[in-house]
Order: C-alpha cells, then structure tokens, then sequence
C-alpha cells in the first residue's frame, strides 16, 4: 500500500478468498460529485462446482484499517444484498446503489449460511486493469 494525495492506494491485483471460515472485505470511496448512483460488479471466474456466496453490505461510513482488520473487529452486517451462485460459466454480477460523494461503501463476501460444511471454497486473483478475474 502507498498513501498520495488522494488516499491510500491498494496494490493493483487483490487475491479474493472465501471459505467457511474466511470471508473477504473490500470498500470504495464515491469520489464523483453529482453522481449519486454507484454500481457494485462483482466479477468471478468459472468454479469447477457451484458454490452459493452471500454478498453483504457493511455498517461503516469510515475507511476500515486493514492493518488491524479481522472477524472480530469487522463491521457489523446491514443488509444481505444477495446470493451469488458462480458455476461453470464466468458470472457478472451487479448492482446499483445509493451514494454521495465521499461516501464509503464496505461489502463482505461470504459463503451462505445455506451452504453445507466445507463445501464453500473459493479463491482467484483480481487484477485493477482487467474487467474479467482469473
């Protein structure tokens, strides 16, 4: 991570991990004035079998720490925005939400309370330039 001028920037390509026991955190800033409609796409690449993901909206205006970030001190969920079933075929999934400028948008992905025990595994590597994982 590196701090400019206009906030901490992330490194450019982000491992996602979802398990049973692992969850990923990720959060935006809105930073165009007058635009007060954000769209959220979530982008994953084909599973070898079906796994049911549950993506939920975060209670945080702030930027979260991710130096001290863990399951314990996350923030607590608000809204469940949906499930998300990847399979075989690559899946583009979003969203249209509400937000001002300078607004922070924290989400987590998680696997559903639906899913059987140690059936939810899931990982690939999104890259900041590319619109499609892998």
């Amino acid at each position: 991570m590196r701090t400019t001028r206009a906030g901490t920037i992330s490194p450019n390509d982000r491992k996602v991990h979802v398990t049973q026991t692992v969850s990923t955190i990720f959060q935006f800033r809105a930073i165009d004035w007058g635009m007060e409609n954000c769209e959220l796409h979530v982008a994953i690449p084909p599973v070898d079998r079906p796994t049911t993901l549950a993506l939920y909206r975060l209670n945080t205006t702030a930027p979260l720490d991710i130096s001290t970030l863990s399951f314990n001190v996350r923030p607590p969920r608000v809204a469940k925005l949906n499930n998300i079933v990847p399979g075989q075929d690559s899946l583009d999934w979003h969203r249209k939400l509400s937000c001002a400028m300078d607004d922070v948008l924290v989400f987590e992905l998680a696997c559903s309370e639906d899913e059987p025990s140690g059936s939810c595994d899931i990982e690939w590597w999104q890259a900041r330039e590319e619109t499609a994982p892998g």
